[in-house]
Order: structure tokens, then C-alpha cells, then sequence
């Protein structure tokens, strides 16, 4: 039976709400594969990133995910020699364990392209962990296509926002 997606909203995390979005998990076999950096690593790394954006993943008044992103455009972002023009790099994207499977990573890409769409960016990248319980095949379900790099011993993945938009 097909999953439909959750109504999810994108919130600022604040001193607030900081400790729900901090025990946010992925399963013990993803955290042992490494496959995605902590919610704690991300708000701290956050600081340091030009061109970030990062918000709390909520269905409802429950947390679910977060989700970060970096706008590769924007003055002093970290672009690489190689990065894609006109790109916002969707840099963490995490569902907890218990709320996988239910929607809600199809619903957060629609906020990643929205968010793309803001910024004025007419495509989204990502890593993808090269792993056998990578979210790879996820993401090209969703219109995320490989561009041949591999960053970081990770596979880039893109795709367009208007397209991927339909996908999601």
C-alpha cells in the first residue's frame, strides 16, 4: 500500500524546542553505517556555514526530521571547485527512525526545492552516501539523477527544482 505524505512544516529551532530536535535518531544500522551527521553536528556545523539554512522537521506539533541546506550562490558559501551552478546543496536531511517510511522524506523535498525556489536556484544537489542502506534510491524516485561525481566518497545526485517539484 502506498504511503501518502504528511502534512510536515519547516520551524526554526529555538532554545524552545532545541531538546525535542536533539533526540531525533535514525536507526542503529544507519548510525553505524554513518550514513548522516547528528542533529547536534548539524546545529553546530550550521553556525559556521555561509549560505545555511536549517529548520526542524514538524507533523503537526511532533518532530520528525530536520533538514539542512546551503545556497552554493550566496556570498562566502563554501562552493567547491566543480560544484554545479545555480545550485542550493541539500546538505542534511534526517527522518527520525520511528517516523521513516511514513512520507514524510518526500514531503521535506518538497521544502528543499521550495526553499531552492526562494533562493532563486534552479537545482538541488546532494551526497548520497555509497552504502547498501543509502537513501540513494530514494532520492531517484524523487527526480534526483547522478552527475557522475563522487564528493567526499559520496555519489552527487541532482535535479531540477520545477521537475523534481512533480516528483515529490
Amino acid at each position: 500500500m502506498p504511503v501518502t505524505p504528511k502534512k510536515l512544516a519547516a520551524v526554526e529551532i529555538t532554545a524552545e524546542n532545541l531538546r525535542s530536535f536533539l533526540q531525533l535518531k535514525v536507526s542503529p544500522e544507519q548510525e553505524a553505517a554513518r550514513l548522516v551527521g547528528s542533529v547536534a553536528v548539524t546545529i553546530a556545523q550550521y553556525h559556521y556555514e555561509p549560505g545555511a539554512w536549517m529548520r526542524g522537521l514538524v507533523a503537526g506539533d511532533v518532530p520528525v526530521g530536520h533538514i539542512a541546506m546551503v545556497d552554493l550562490e550566496a556570498p562566502g558559501a563554501n562552493k567547491e571547485e566543480g560544484d554545479p551552478d545555480d545550485t542550493a546543496y541539500l546538505w542534511r536531511l534526517l527522518i527520525d527512525a520511528g517516523h521513516q517510511g511514513k512520507g514524510y522524506g518526500a514531503a521535506a523535498l518538497g521544502i528543499a526545492f521550495d526553499q531552492a525556489a526562494r533562493w532563486g536556484r534552479s537545482r538541488v544537489t546532494l551526497g548520497a552516501a555509497i552504502h547498501k542502506l543509502s537513501a540513494r534510491e530514494f532520492y531517484l524516485r524523487h527526480g534526483f539523477q547522478p552527475t557522475g561525481r563522487i564528493v567526499d566518497e559520496e555519489e552527487e545526485l541532482m535535479a531540477d527544482v520545477g521537475a523534481s517539484a512533480a516528483n515529490t
